[in-house]
């Protein structure tokens, strides 16, 4: 796994890596990334929000194929459900795989890509080279070697998050590095960076989890993170819910309403708070995302112009039927 997201971090370390030389704003190029990617997502979101509206317009006819079949046996009457369900879907052009999980898949490589370049600052956004790495690590583990035994944490220790500890004790191990290798312009771009790499007095190192011993504030960004989580996820159920009122006796819906949220508030309470302030700017984008295509792309609207384009094939096709008929007719009046 860990590979995989060394892997994607590669291109988002690079965005960020010349966002930030952009805006020095190491926020504001995250809200650029998120933002772009938003945009990037937007045509299959449409699509989405399309098949979406005709699913519903097809529910009522699924419905009386279930209706059709309620007196048969559970297992005798799931299949003919299912049978007569794929075969009205083919008829309707429509398939549940176009529904697609697309911007899923997207998000999840986006969150895998910044959760790595976000704990990889120092070798991805700010590109220090091997030999300074190299450096930084051994001022580090040096420094470490120094603290008292009560002090030292398995994080600490671990690998995997040396650079971000390197930046919250940089100013502890600073002198002891090699002034040939780490030169005054790469330690003032180091703290340039640590002064950048903070918001709202929270540094995006830190991990809402350690609150306690780094600040209560902390709390705030997975608190913050599940509020704007929940404000998508309650808009969509109570939309589904009024173009679907058989959906409020479906208890999976509910759960799933708050399942998002919850995941919201857990991930970024273990993550570093820059994934946290990430997954908040991602879950307001998607609100403003979701609400305006709920105004721009009316369901209503969207079943209409299905019903006329579906009108004028059908029309076009009983046309090119009647045209074929003729032509034959005039074929064979011809051979006689």
């Amino acid at each position: 796994m860990n590979i995989i997201r060394e892997i994607m971090a590669i291109p988002f370390g690079f965005a960020l890596h010349y966002l930030f030389e952009f805006t020095s704003n190491y926020l504001l190029s995250l809200l650029i990334i998120t933002l772009v990617v938003r945009l990037a997502m937007l045509p299959q979101t449409i699509k989405q929000q399309k098949n979406s509206a005709k699913q519903m317009r097809l529910q009522a006819k699924v419905n009386k194929i279930r209706a059709k079949y309620a007196t048969l046996n559970p297992r005798e009457a799931q299949m003919k459900i299912s049978e007569e369900t794929q075969e009205l879907y083919r008829r309707e052009g429509f398939s549940m795989g176009n529904m697609g999980c697309l911007p899923m898949i997207i998000q999840l490589i986006v969150m895998l890509g910044l959760y790595g370049a976000i704990y990889s600052p120092l070798s991805l956004v700010l590109r220090l080279s091997e030999s300074v790495m190299t450096e930084l690590k051994r001022g580090y583990d040096f420094f470490i070697t120094s603290l008292p035994a009560e002090q030292i944490t398995a994080s600490l220790k671990n690998d995997y998050y040396f650079e971000l500890n390197a930046l919250n004790k940089f100013a502890d191990f600073k002198d002891s590095l090699d002034p040939s290798i780490v030169t005054q312009d790469i330690i003032a771009k180091i703290e340039n960076f640590i002064e950048n790499f903070q918001i709202l007095g929270i540094d995006l190192t830190d991990t809402p989890s350690q609150w306690r011993t780094l600040g209560w504030i902390l709390i705030l960004i997975p608190v913050f993170a599940g509020i704007t989580a929940m404000l998508t996820s309650v808009f969509m159920f109570l939309k589904q819910r009024k173009t679907n009122p058989e959906i409020a006796k479906n208890p999976m819906m509910g759960c799933m309403t708050f399942m998002s949220p919850l995941m919201s508030v857990f991930f970024s309470y273990q993550m570093p708070a820059g994934i946290g302030f990430y997954w908040i700017i991602s879950n307001i984008l998607s609100f403003i995302q979701t609400v305006a295509l709920h105004f721009a792309v009316k369901p209503d609207a969207v079943i209409a112009g299905q019903m006329i384009d579906e009108t004028v094939q059908r029309r076009s096709r009983e046309q090119n039927i009647k045209i074929k008929a003729k032509l034959l007719k005039e074929q064979e009046d011809t051979t006689e």
